[in-house]
């Protein structure tokens, strides 16, 4: 069954009296909002269980089948988290990560590993992509904030479709976002307006764009952590 987050957001009352968001309180000390280890079983499995202690637990529909290491889509499945506290990290620093394995994306279009929010969410928002630049799968970060300022980046290794698995981390703070592939050395991009607020009422997806689909991901996601 799905659980919402118990936990509440976070505020800071300025000298003016003027209430700003800060995001959700990380149960484990750890600071980790989210983690789907995504070892469940089924065709698709019944949850994509988060072991944070926030309750971010997931269902997955469609064409997904969990073999206890890891979710298989092909293209047709997704996993719906709901929105929450935890989620959304208000004016934090917040890093998400996934681990996976995947083909090259047809010519045009791209995968979507994990997202919330979309170009007209208010609220801003966040994800990570799967692209496929001049005929090579590239990792791609985006943050976007309330006010609509927008960090981008794309990583510069020569291909995540080499059947490895690969772990791509964005990583957001007040001016700008990076991305790491693996253990190579993270590139970083600096926000001309900085990076404020981010924290929206959609629901988070991995491997595809919503709910109800497009920008369906190919693969096997092993693990997703958003902290």
């Amino acid at each position: 069954m799905l659980r919402r987050a118990g936990t509440g957001v976070l505020v800071a009352v300025t000298t003016a009296g003027v209430v700003v968001a800060t995001g959700a309180a990380p149960v484990r000390a750890d600071g980790v909002r989210a983690h789907w280890a995504l070892d469940e079983t089924g065709r698709p499995p019944p949850v994509a269980a988060d072991d944070s202690g926030n309750g971010n637990d997931g269902l997955p529909s469609g064409g997904v089948v969990g073999d206890d290491s890891a979710f298989a889509f092909d293209g047709t499945g997704r996993v719906v988290v709901p929105n929450a506290p935890s989620l959304n990290p208000g004016t934090d620093d917040f890093t998400y990560s996934v681990t996976f394995t995947t083909r090259l994306p047809a010519v045009g279009t791209d995968f979507d590993l994990l997202r919330k929010g979309f170009a007209r969410t208010s609220g801003g928002e966040y994800k990570v992509e799967v692209l496929n630049v001049n005929g090579v799968a590239k990792g791609f970060c985006m943050v976007k904030d309330s006010l609509k300022h927008i960090a981008r980046i794309r990583a510069g290794r020569a291909t995540l479709a080499d059947g490895n698995r690969h772990t791509v981390t964005c990583s957001k703070t007040a001016t700008g976002i990076s991305i790491t592939v693996d253990s190579l050395a993270t590139r970083t991009r600096t926000a001309i307006d900085g990076l404020g607020t981010v924290s929206n009422a959609a629901d988070l997806t991995l491997g595809a764009k919503a709910a109800s689909g497009g920008d369906w991901f190919t693969g096997s996601l092993v693990d997703a952590t958003i902290r």
